[in-house]
């Protein structure tokens, strides 16, 4: 399988049901210290004993590494295995973007005065 043939979606949310027998998931969160984490896991249909149910086996995880470079690596995986889909999830980014707006906030009510461009 090539990877251009993998699907790439976004991570469901909790609740809902994935329908594919095997797939990967990518998750990119902030730890603690702020550095990015993230994990990928190799999910498929547990089978054994007619039960059902999921099997899941992390197949990397790495501190820290950028989402990005994280579902390359996922993609690349996935094509030579014939994995047709890898699911994502980047929660590293609200919390940055978040933080970078408290921070503008808090600079712009700090009664500074605001800077003009130059005439």
């Amino acid at each position: 399988m090539k990877a251009t043939e993998i699907r790439i979606l976004p991570a469901l949310d909790p609740g809902e049901s994935y329908i594919e027998p095997v797939f990967l998931l990518v998750e990119t969160t902030l730890g603690d210290d702020g550095d990015t984490i993230t994990r990928i896991d190799q999910i498929s249909r547990n089978a054994a004993g007619g039960n059902g149910g999921w099997k899941i086996t992390t197949i990397g995880q790495f501190v820290p590494l950028t989402h990005s470079a994280a579902r390359e690596w996922a993609v690349s995986y996935a094509a030579s295995r014939g994995i047709p889909v890898v699911y994502e999830r980047d929660d590293s980014q609200g919390a940055s973007y978040a933080a970078t707006l408290n921070a503008g906030a808090a600079a712009s009510t700090s009664g500074a005065p605001a800077s003009r461009p130059s005439k």
